[in-house]
C-alpha cells in the first residue's frame, strides 16, 4: 500500500474511534440541598449541619442537632478518625485541594455506619486538624478562614450524604484536645451529659483510626503509619481500637510499634511527688562550688534541683527566669563571691557554653562539677506536655508548653559532657517517674504522638 494511502486510512481510523470514557464522579450534593438553595429565605429548611467553636481551638459539627441522651444508657460509642479512615482525597493527594476533594475511604463505609446507628451506637468523629488555625494574628486577623471553610464544607457534604445523627469534633491546636490526648472524648461526654464511670461501657465502644504505629512493607508498597496517635488515644480513654482495614475490610491485625511508651519509665511504690527523683544521691563536696546541669528541656533538671540540691543550700541560676546568659553569669558570680554554691539550671548543651562557665569557675577559683540528665528527646517532650497541660498536679511553676524546636534545637547542639572539659566529676541522672498515684495515672497516659 502506498504511503499516502496508509496515511488516509490511519486518519479515518482515528476519526471514527469512540471518545475516551469520562470518569464518573459521585455527587455529594443532594437534590434537596439544591432545591433548598433556590428557595426564598423564608421558605428554606434549617441547615441539617451546624457548627460551633469551643475553647478557641475545637470545631464541633453536628448533624440534625444531635439530641442529648438520644441513646439509652449505658451508651455505646462508635468513634472514628476522619481523613484516611472514613474518607480519602478524590485527587489522590495527601491533603485535600478543597471542600469537594473527598470520596469514601471504602464503599462499605456508609453502610457500616448506618448499621452501627441501627444497633444503637452513638456515632462521632474525633479528628486532629492542625492545618486549621482558629486563632487570630497579624497576618490572619480572623484565623485561617479558607482552610476552616473547606473543612466545614467537606464535613457538611459527608454528614449530609450519611444523613445520620452524628457529631464531628476537630482539634486544631496543640492543646489537650489533640489526639492522643483525651480532651475530645471528655468534651463528647460533657455534650451528652454522660459520666465516664457509669454511663459508658468501655468494652462495648470502639475507635477506628489509621494512625496505628504500623511499620509498613516497602516490598508490598505499604506505607508506614505517620504516627501511633489514634491507637494511643484509644488506650488513653480505655476503649477497643481498630484500623480501617481491620474494621471495614475484616483484615487481620498487623504488628505495630510505639515510638515512645511512658509506662516504661514508671516507678511504683513511692508516696509523693517529692520522691520524683532518679535514685541518684547528690552530695556537696566543697564549701563553695559551681554545678552545671546539662540536659534537654523536660529532662527533670528543675525537679532534681528542688528536691535534691536546694535542701543542700545551693542557689539556682536559671536562664528562663533571667533571660540571658550574661545575667546568669552575673548572678552566679555575685552568689559565689558571697560564699554561696550555685547550680546553673540551664540546658548547657554544647562544649562552648560549658567552657564559658568553666572559665568563670577558674576566675573565681572554685571547683566546677556537672550533672548530666540523659532523658531522650521523646521522653522530654512527653514530660513538658504533661507538665503544661495538668495544672497544679504536675506544674507548680505554671510553665507553658514548649515548641518542638526547643527539643530538636537541643539535640542539634548537644555534645556529651566529659570530665576532660575541666569538671571535677560528672554525675549521670536517668529519668524515672515516681510520685503519687494520681500523678502516675496522669503521667502514664500517652501525651505526644
Amino acid at each position: 500500500m502506498p504511503p499516502s494511502t496508509l496515511k488516509r486510512v490511519t486518519s479515518t481510523d482515528r476519526d471514527i474511534s469512540p471518545p475516551p470514557s469520562k470518569r464518573r464522579v459521585t455527587a455529594t450534593t443532594t437534590n434537596n440541598a439544591v432545591n433548598n438553595f433556590f428557595k426564598p429565605t423564608s421558605q428554606k429548611e434549617p441547615e441539617k449541619v451546624t457548627f460551633s467553636i469551643l475553647h478557641d481551638s475545637l470545631i464541633v459539627g453536628r448533624h440534625q442537632d444531635v439530641p442529648k441522651l438520644a441513646k439509652p444508657k449505658p451508651v455505646k460509642v462508635a468513634a472514628f478518625d476522619f481523613d484516611d479512615t472514613l474518607i480519602a482525597t478524590k485527587s489522590g493527594n495527601r491533603f485535600a485541594r478543597g471542600a469537594d476533594d473527598w470520596r469514601w475511604w471504602h464503599a462499605s463505609v456508609p453502610g457500616k455506619l448506618k448499621q452501627l446507628d441501627a444497633e444503637g451506637y452513638t456515632l462521632v468523629v474525633l479528628s486532629n486538624q492542625g492545618g486549621i488555625s482558629l486563632r487570630s494574628d497579624s497576618k490572619t486577623p480572623k484565623g485561617d478562614m479558607k482552610s476552616l471553610n473547606n473543612f466545614k464544607g467537606k464535613v457538611t457534604a459527608v454528614l449530609n450524604a450519611l444523613d445520620l445523627p452524628m457529631t464531628v469534633y476537630a482539634a486544631t491546636g496543640a492543646d489537650g484536645f489533640r489526639k492522643p490526648r483525651g480532651g475530645m472524648w471528655q468534651q463528647l461526654l460533657k455534650d451528652h451529659s454522660l459520666s465516664d464511670a457509669g454511663d459508658i461501657v468501655h468494652n462495648d465502644c470502639l475507635f477506628v483510626g489509621d494512625a496505628a504505629g504500623r511499620e509498613g512493607d516497602k516490598e508490598k508498597g505499604v506505607k508506614k503509619d505517620h504516627s501511633c496517635s489514634d491507637r494511643d488515644f484509644a488506650a488513653n480513654v480505655d476503649i477497643p481500637f481498630h484500623t480501617p482495614e481491620e474494621f471495614f475490610l475484616g483484615e487481620a491485625v498487623k504488628p505495630f510499634e510505639r515510638a515512645f511508651d511512658p509506662r516504661n519509665y514508671l516507678v511504683v511504690g513511692l508516696a509523693s511527688a517529692s520522691e520524683a527523683t532518679t535514685g541518684v544521691v547528690f552530695t556537696k563536696k566543697h564549701e563553695v562550688e559551681l554545678v552545671l546541669f546539662c540536659g534537654s528541656p523536660g529532662a527533670g533538671k528543675s525537679t532534681f534541683f528542688w528536691h535534691s540540691m536546694q535542701p543542700l543550700g545551693y542557689e539556682r541560676v536559671n536562664q528562663d527566669t533571667l533571660k540571658t546568659r550574661d545575667k546568669c553569669m552575673k548572678a552566679a558570680r555575685e552568689a559565689i563571691e558571697n560564699g554561696e554554691s550555685v547550680v546553673v539550671d540551664n540546658t548547657n548543651a554544647d562544649i562552648e557554653t560549658r567552657a564559658a562557665w568553666i572559665g568563670l569557675a577558674k576566675k573565681l577559683n572554685v571547683p566546677v562539677r556537672l550533672v548530666h540528665f540523659t532523658a531522650p528527646a521523646k521522653l522530654c517532650e512527653h514530660n513538658d506536655t504533661v507538665r503544661a497541660l495538668n495544672g497544679d498536679l504536675m506544674n507548680p511553676e505554671s510553665r507553658t508548653m514548649l515548641p518542638k524546636l526547643a527539643f530538636t534545637g537541643f539535640a542539634a547542639r548537644y555534645r556529651e559532657p566529659k570530665v576532660e572539659e575541666g569538671f571535677d566529676d560528672v554525675t549521670k541522672v536517668d529519668f524515672k517517674l515516681q510520685g503519687s498515684e494520681a500523678q502516675r495515672k496522669v503521667w502514664g497516659k500517652f501525651w505526644v504522638s
